[in-house]
């Protein structure tokens, strides 16, 4: 019988997760704010409109993000990382650090959640992922498409968060 992944690996997942999501918390809205300001300088108002986030969007749509994760990281530390919601998560989680990267590439600046991207989000998926494959923990069939459905859920976050938010300054 394989021994389990050691705990830091599921529900490290929850902790590298909850500081790079910090470092995006913090930084985000006034960044948005700045790329939809020169959006609006170059004649595109409508995206720069798009493209503006509130802070409290921003910790509402996280805090969204945050739910599934949580869950994920249980999961994982219940399943001896065998289930297909951590595994998922665990993938999509590190795949995720090529946009943090690949953005800031693009646009030759800072974007938020590329400080805490190449540590705490690839580096971490690698040593949890190299840990689960030293234990032999098969691969869940389903975590392909898990990171998939994390990954839209990110975007959906912001728009769920967005209407909640105007929901409730309409009532006030």
């Amino acid at each position: 019988m394989t021994r389990p992944p050691a705990r830091w690996a599921t529900w490290g997942l929850l902790g590298s997760w909850t500081l790079h999501d910090l470092e995006e918390a913090l930084t985000m809205s006034a960044w948005t704010h700045r790329v939809a300001d020169d959006l609006d300088r170059r004649g595109l108002a409508v995206v720069g409109q798009a493209v503006r986030r509130s802070r409290a969007e921003v910790w509402t749509a996280i805090g969204l993000v945050g739910v599934p994760f949580a869950l994920a990281a249980a999961a994982g530390a219940r399943t001896a990382g065998r289930s297909a919601l951590y595994q998922g998560a665990l993938l999509g989680y590190g795949l995720h650090a090529i946009s943090h990267i690949g953005g800031t590439i693009a646009s030759r600046s800072y974007t938020p959640g590329v400080a805490t991207s190449p540590v705490l989000v690839a580096g971490f998926s690698i040593a949890a992922a190299a840990e689960l494959f030293e234990r032999r923990v098969p691969m869940h069939p389903a975590a392909t498409a898990v990171a998939m459905v994390l990954g839209a859920w990110v975007p959906a976050s912001h728009v769920i968060a967005r209407r909640a938010l105007r929901r409730i300054r309409v009532r006030h």
